[in-house]
């Protein structure tokens, strides 16, 4: 195990040979722990009569009446596509298939070209809104497909889907995107996202995952058909979710989110979510590379770093990164298992901009903790809280509606790259 005071500054060139062998050592161990999670979810995600069972509690077993979530499919056909793309994994691979057909089949609306939000088991429509957050997430996932299984047809999809998003989605007045709209794309009274999020027309949430999957469908146009008719589109939307992430939602210190908006983007919520917040420092950042400008690229890392660097006030004494702070100051102290995979890339992503040995430290740091406290390494993933939390305030799933591989698959491929790339640079 590294010694993590040696990797606290001050430091001199004893740095370079103690964070070559730190950056070693966690390259192998994430790659070690993509392979376990792609084991597990090729082995109990798929349900025998088809598609994915919707919940899967964590002693492993599955609730087969369980409704099925666009969201989880989505991201298991995000994850699936990725891993594919990055290792090769044969039933990632086959699994991927399995969840493009699934998406295509039942969740796409042909009416409206848009995803619906739940089916039941058996795959009969039970909610039919057109949730934004979804429809961001159907596109990420099809530009993933696309890109690892050179899908025309996927492709396609994903970029039917954003031109729904940009006719019907999008305020036109104040900018941005809208929460929802209903099974015909008519507004509705109760846009949320979540019983535990407020009633907003605009969320934090919303825009980073839009600006993440533009991104991603980006990406995939200028690798697989660079002369799209659609590419001068996607580019210039890209450009306005990032601006306007930058411009409304990050903060005018550029450390931490605003997570819920009026229609002129006046602020409803004082609390900060650590989690959001180094999620969206690499996100933006990741934005930014796509764009390739200098003064995208400049703009994205310095809020980047501003938002890494507010994060770093969100850890906890363990290592691991608390979930949020309410507007009276009171800390929620649990250790999400989704926060802390973003808090490894985040701060081991602000080191590669920075090789600020700070970064370091906390990204091993919050690594220790994930493997001491958060992966169920006997029957499991990881679990939904760690072991030093209360696990009575959460539903202790290890697949559900938003309790999938996307954070922590995605968090042990993008470690990977950022070790390769820090330790091919020295």
């Amino acid at each position: 195990m590294t010694d993590l005071d040696a990797l606290a500054p001050p430091l001199t060139g004893s740095l370079d040979r103690v964070a070559q062998a730190a950056l070693g050592a966690l390259e192998d161990e994430a790659r070690a722990e993509l392979d376990r999670i792609c084991d597990w979810w090729a082995t109990h995600a798929p349900a025998p009569t088809g598609g994915f069972w919707g919940e899967i509690g964590e002693n492993g077993l599955a609730y087969p009446e369980a409704p099925r979530a666009i969201i989880l499919n989505a991201r298991l056909l995000w994850f699936f596509s990725a891993a594919f793309e990055a290792t090769g994994h044969a039933a990632c691979g086959r699994l991927a298939d399995q969840a493009y057909a699934i998406l295509i089949d039942h969740f796409l609306d042909p009416d409206t070209e848009t995803l619906i939000w739940m089916v039941s088991a058996e795959n009969v429509v039970l909610d039919a809104r057109k949730q934004t957050y979804a429809q961001a997430f159907g596109i990420y996932a099809l530009a993933a497909y696309a890109r690892a299984k050179k899908h025309t047809a996927a492709l396609a999809s994903a970029v039917k889907i954003f031109e729904q998003v940009q006719t019907h989605f999008m305020d036109c007045v104040h900018g941005g995107w809208i929460e929802a709209l209903g099974p015909d794309l008519e507004p509705i009274e109760d846009v949320r996202l979540s019983a535990r999020d407020q009633n907003a027309p605009k969320s934090m949430n919303t825009h980073l995952h839009i600006l993440e999957a533009y991104t991603g469908l980006h990406e995939a146009l200028q690798q697989l058909d660079p002369h799209h008719v659609t590419g001068a589109a996607v580019c210039s939307a890209l450009e306005m979710a990032f601006e306007i992430f930058n411009q409304h939602v990050v903060s005018r210190g550029r450390d931490t989110l605003g997570l819920f908006f009026d229609w002129d983007w006046t602020r409803q919520s004082a609390v900060r979510s650590y989690g959001h917040d180094i999620e969206a420092s690499w996100l933006v950042y990741e934005a930014g590379l796509s764009l390739a400008t200098p003064a995208r690229l400049a703009e994205a890392k310095e809020t980047c770093l501003g938002l890494a660097t507010g994060a770093l006030t969100g850890l906890s004494e363990f290592g691991g990164l608390y979930e949020e702070l309410g507007p009276d100051g009171h800390l929620s102290r649990l250790h999400v298992w989704w926060i802390q995979a973003e808090a490894l890339v985040g701060f081991l992503n602000a080191y590669t901009l920075t090789h600020d040995p700070v970064f370091l430290k906390h990204a091993l740091g919050v690594w220790g903790f994930i493997k001491d406290h958060q992966i169920d390494t006997l029957d499991g993933e990881w679990l939904e809280l760690s072991r030093l939390d209360d696990q009575s305030s959460k539903s202790g799933l290890m697949a559900g509606p938003r309790k999938c591989p996307y954070h922590t698959g995605r968090a042990m491929i993008e470690t990977i790259r950022l070790c390769q790339g820090l330790q091919a640079a020295r």
